[in-house]
């Protein structure tokens, strides 16, 4: 299956969207989080029954084995888990 974008990309600009802001300005950066080449790496050799889950920039942030990133504001920042999700398709 190929993918629109490598799922530390996909990551990056859901927050970015997310936080009405250029991926190029989020703070603290990814690798802060996680090291994306793996996440690329492991998502990219995965099946689709993988999840990955960490924490960047405020947001749980799962990715499943077909790249899709879903965001959901973590509970240190939002101090609630009724937010709703939100989800970026990396999957073309």
């Amino acid at each position: 299956m190929e993918r629109e974008l490598q799922p530390s990309v996909a990551v990056v600009e859901a927050v970015a969207r997310a936080e009405g802001t250029d991926p190029m300005a989020l703070d603290p950066s990814l690798y802060r989080a996680i090291d994306p080449d793996a996440l690329d790496r492991l998502v990219e050799s995965a099946d689709e029954e993988l999840t990955v889950e960490f924490t960047f920039a405020g947001y749980t942030v799962r990715v499943d084995g077909f790249g899709d990133v879903t965001l959901s504001p973590s509970d240190r920042t939002s101090g609630s888990s009724n937010q709703p999700k939100r989800s970026c398709n990396g999957v073309r």
